[in-house]
């Protein structure tokens, strides 16, 4: 099952990498990549790569049913019959869990496996020289490590691509992981045979390696084959990343590491660059060390793998070696048995002295725990209760004067309510009084007092206009006038009287005949008035005829007003705005 924590591991001082394919072996030594001329010994840490070519890989479903600590066996018995092996036959096996979708029943799992005979005929040369081979693998799962150290991040999308002297490859990670891996038609021996029949040269392993890393001077002579041979690699690599944006379109490549096992001209990765439009960088640049090589750099990447699977027991990571290192009495699965027993003896020669010794020292500390209690804590614990009714009394007083104080606050508000609905009806009013009184000065009828009544909820207010005029048709013209707005709900007539009547009746006999001409007046003004009502639409709320009111107007106070209205109309008329 695949792990996504990171850890740290530093390299282990006598690491040695061993080149399955030239039988050679490295060394890191200071600063640099060195081969090992000591001899071998037991107590080595070898690691070593060989060929993907010899892997086999399949994919395998597991139920969900299955037990995860029994997923090995399940593993191993379904490659037995899938891939129709030999029941004697051994192998090394990796695998690890994808995501291949929905699916209710079934786990997928890609299995990588090499055949021990395949590493026998390997490492056959090495096993003559120690017993041991610590780490086996193969070069496209050494990016894993460089992922595991945070050495590449695993946000982004990587192809790597390995020239290498037999073989080639081409690897998929994303975010870190294992995604698709391609051996490539392109290796180092077939590309200096292709090249040497092309340009009809002889060229040996080192002559090609100094052409191709430009370091020949026949090297402009020949740029025409060189150029036939990287357009043969980018159709290669091209064919590849087409499948993998076919297949994974949502997993677009970011970068591409680009290395051979010779040293090569860093003009190839600017031609890479441009063929593929993805950045391009060079496979030596994942080394911990400066190298000019592919094959160093894969010498230090190994070991640093290697030192990594080392140090940490519980990894993730492939290691396919046949000839593994017993593991330390420690990690063996027999120890947890060595030790339980180991410790029940011990416990079993010590346990009186044990429960004598912890028998005192209980009794001594709880005498101990006594004393403290009763001088410390035991005092703490009243002077606590104390304080807890001292704030608890001061709670509930402040809890009052919060009541006291919000009591003061709704009554400060509703008195704020009051005062405001007060200036509201005061603007209403001045507004309705402006409006009438402008109404009354276009239509000749002069007002002496308005007054405005409202209800106490303010859903009703009257005006009433005490106004005098020269004839009965401006009345009505300032009548008709207020209705026209059509922003009042009824506008009615409760007096009418003519003033100056008693002067032209100043005998009894004449009493009757002043009657009449004040009856006579007021319907005759009660008539203009229906008159002029008839003349508005049908929603309008006058009524039809006006009552007159007889009332006497005391204008004895006013003299310029007397003189003013001698002969006028003085009517109250009553206008109901809601």
């Amino acid at each position: 099952m695949k792990l996504n924590v990171k850890k740290k591991s530093k390299r282990l001082n006598d690491m040695i990498y061993y080149d399955s394919n030239t039988r050679l072996a490295y060394v890191s030594s200071g600063n640099s990549i060195t081969p090992y001329v000591k001899k071998f010994s037991n107590k080595s840490r070898i690691v070593s790569t060989f060929s993907f070519d010899a892997l086999m890989k399949t994919i395998i479903e597991v139920p969900k049913t299955i037990d995860e600590g029994d997923v090995d066996t399940f593993l191993t018995e379904s490659i037995y019959k899938q891939l129709n092996m030999p029941t004697d036959s051994n192998f090394e096996m990796y695998y690890c869990k994808v995501d291949s979708g929905f699916d209710a029943d079934n786990w997928s799992y890609d299995v990588y496996l090499v055949d021990d005979n395949y590493l026998e005929n390997a490492y056959s040369d090495l096993k003559e020289k120690t017993q041991f081979i610590d780490i086996v693998t193969s070069i496209p799962f050494l990016p894993l490590v460089l992922y595991r150290t945070n050495r590449l991040d695993t946000i982004s999308n990587h192809i790597f691509i390995f020239i290498g002297d037999s073989s080639g490859t081409f690897t998929f990670y994303s975010k870190g992981e294992l995604v698709y891996t391609k051996i490539l038609s392109s290796n180092i021996h077939k590309l200096r045979v292709e090249f040497n029949q092309e340009s009809s040269l002889e060229l040996n392993s080192i002559e090609f390696e100094n052409l191709v890393a430009g370091k020949s001077p026949h090297v402009a002579d020949y740029k025409s084959y060189l150029d036939s041979m990287l357009n043969k690699i980018s159709r290669d690599i091209e064919e590849n990343i087409m499948y993998v944006k076919r297949v994974y379109q949502d997993l677009d490549p970011t970068a591409i590491y680009y290395g051979m096992s010779i040293e090569y001209n860093e003009e190839f990765l600017s031609f890479f660059r441009d063929t593929f439009l993805i950045e391009t960088k060079p496979y030596n640049s994942l080394s911990s060390i400066p190298v000019n090589k592919g094959l160093l750099a894969i010498a230090d990447i190994s070991m640093t793998y290697a030192s990594y699977l080392i140090s940490n027991v519980n990894n993730d990571i492939p290691n396919f070696s046949h000839a593994k290192r017993p593991k330390p009495l420690s990690q063996r699965d027999s120890s947890q048995f060595v030790a339980i027993a180991a410790g029940l003896f011990v416990l079993s020669l010590i346990y009186p002295i044990y429960n004598f010794v912890m028998m005192n020292f209980y009794s001594i500390r709880s005498d101990i725990l006594q004393s403290s209690y009763d001088s410390e804590i035991l005092p703490k614990a009243e002077q606590y209760r104390e304080d807890e009714n001292r704030l608890n009394a001061q709670i509930e007083d402040l809890k009052k004067q919060k009541d006291e104080v919000g009591m003061e606050i709704s009554n400060m508000r509703n008195d704020m309510g009051t005062i405001r609905s007060w200036q509201v009806e005061y603007i209403q009013k001045s507004k309705v009084l402006n409006d009438i009184l402008q109404v009354a000065e276009n239509s000749n009828v002069r007002v002496i007092k308005a007054t405005a009544n409202s209800s106490g909820d303010n859903r009703s207010l009257v005006v009433e206009l005490n106004l005098f005029s020269k004839t009965q048709q401006d009345i009505s013209d300032f009548i008709k006038a207020l209705n026209d707005k059509g922003v009042y709900k009824n506008v009615i007539t409760d007096r009418v009287i003519k003033i100056g009547l008693e002067e032209e009746t100043n005998s009894n006999s004449n009493a009757a005949g002043v009657a009449r001409t004040i009856a006579n007046a007021a319907a005759n003004i009660g008539q203009a008035v229906s008159d002029a009502i008839t003349t508005q639409d049908n929603n309008s709320t006058i009524p039809h005829e006006v009552e007159p009111i007889p009332a006497n107007i005391d204008l004895s106070g006013n003299e310029e007003l007397d003189s003013f209205v001698k002969g006028y109309l003085n009517s109250i008329v009553r206008v109901v705005v809601r």
